[in-house]
């Protein structure tokens, strides 16, 4: 009979050593870990995190785990999903672009609460359950990515459940028989509503709500709980079924587990928007840098050509209602990159996106769903194509394949510690502390235990 993909994954989950992860993967886990913990540290000082902190810091007075950027603690399950909502916080965390789901949010604020919670956990011990949360997670998103997101689901509250539930499983220590159960029990926080995207603060919190299942469904079986066996491919009723209308490639679920690393395909973002935005503000930075003769005013009319996904969250000017509309908003990330240079965090503030000048130049941009570029392999779905009309007539042609950050047009060492520090420094301003931050995740392998990462993320003396 041949095996589930719960069985596969579960088998792969315990049999995973330290020792099995090649340097490559480790190096790139690292990186992203990194990205994320400064965007969660940025995130812990917007107002939104904070209204959330209040809240959910209401209903435990546990000192179970450290809430990231701030002296405080609560029980797990809060700090968890506050720590991974604060990466998703500003739309800065990585992507993974097959799955489109963002990882870090909902795996990171996971796998480190829930080993902080444990208390003697090393550092090698803790880089093995990060990759299997974030492999497992690209595993069960990479064949679905696109199918998930045009039903309406968030994609990463859908799937990054089982990733994190891979990484409590292995840091319990649970078999394969009761790391099964594990993921049939999460499998049922699955969810999440595209329609969230657009104008709630509700947009933040919900990747990492999900992740909730992964501690409840390892603790559970670990005390012998039974969870759903095929709850991947169940006919009525699995993940698979629900979430895709029972599409699925079970190769790239579970081909070459261990040989094949699906978390190499996670990109990190040099901007602040939604990541199908970024190739747009590649190409017209770079527009802009080869035609220096060319201003913002001198431009008549942008017609950016994407996917139809990507098409649909081209806000106009008059639903720019929030901060989180203006990053999802292809018109106004247009038009803040073109008067401002950039769109990073200082160009997505309440002052700015009230700005009557951005405002009045997203009319010019006009956002259209693309045939060809549709048809593309996944690997290309951030394909763009721009043309940028002038008032004197002429017409440019711009196409971007890859936004920086992506796997294929990568970071620089120097850029992600620019990012970091730019992030993190909102949240501490001592620059060795940052250091020892970046260290201390650049060099995990080496800690004796999480918990001196851990603290170098408080506001604890170090």
């Amino acid at each position: 009979m041949e095996k589930t993909i719960n069985q596969q994954l579960s088998e792969f989950i315990v049999g995973l050593r330290y020792e099995d992860i090649p340097k490559e993967v480790l190096s790139h886990l690292k990186d992203v870990m990194l990205d994320g913990y400064g965007c969660a540290l940025f995130g812990s000082t917007t107002p939104w995190m904070k209204m959330y902190r209040q809240v959910l810091c209401r209903m435990s007075d546990r000192k179970e785990a450290t809430i990231w950027g701030t002296d405080l603690k609560t029980s797990v399950i809060p700090a968890m999903m506050i720590n991974g909502a604060a990466i998703n916080s500003f739309e800065l965390d990585d992507t993974h672009t097959d799955g489109i789901i963002h990882v870090s949010t909902g795996v990171l604020g996971c796998v480190t609460s829930f080993a902080e919670l444990i208390e003697h956990v090393s550092g090698r011990e803790f880089l093995t359950a990060a990759a299997l949360a974030f492999e497992i997670s690209c595993r069960v998103a990479a064949p679905v990515g696109m199918e998930i997101a045009h039903k309406g689901f968030n994609n990463t509250g859908t799937c990054c459940p089982f990733g994190s539930t891979a990484a409590v499983s292995k840091l319990l220590g649970l078999d394969t028989e009761q790391t099964k159960n594990a993921m049939g029990i999460a499998g049922n926080w699955a969810g999440g509503l595209q329609a969230v995207q657009f104008t709630s603060m509700a947009k933040r919190i919900v990747p990492s709500r999900s992740s909730a299942g992964a501690i409840i469904g390892g603790l559970l079986a670990r005390e012998g709980f039974t969870g759903i066996e095929d709850v991947f491919e169940n006919e009525f009723g699995g993940f698979y079924h629900c979430f895709s209308d029972h599409i699925y490639d079970k190769e790239r679920i579970c081909g070459q587990l261990g040989e094949r690393w699906e978390l190499m395909g996670i990109g990190l973002k040099f901007y602040s928007t939604c990541r199908s935005k970024h190739t747009t503000i590649d190409a017209l930075r770079n527009f802009m840098q080869e035609n220096p003769d060319v201003k913002a005013d001198d431009i008549e009319k942008i017609t950016v050509r994407t996917t139809s996904i990507t098409e649909k969250y081209a806000l106009s000017n008059q639903e720019i209602k929030s901060i989180v509309a203006a990053q999802l908003s292809h018109p106004y990330v247009c038009a803040v990159t073109l008067l401002e240079g950039t769109a990073f965090i200082d160009q997505f503030t309440e002052e700015k996106i009230k700005d009557p000048r951005i405002l009045e130049f997203m009319k010019k941009v006009e956002v259209i769903a693309d045939e060809e570029i549709e048809n593309l392999p996944r690997e290309l779905r951030y394909t763009v194509k721009l043309d940028v009309r002038l008032r004197d007539g002429r017409v440019f042609h711009l196409r971007q394949e890859f936004p920086k950050g992506h796997p294929k047009n990568p970071f620089t060492k120097e850029e992600l510690f620019w990012k970091f520090k730019q992030l993190a420094g909102r949240a501490f301003e001592d620059e060795a502390k940052l250091n020892k931050i970046i260290e201390g995740v650049q060099n995990l392998e080496e800690l004796g235990n999480i918990s001196e990462l851990i603290k170098l993320l408080s506001k604890e003396s170090y």
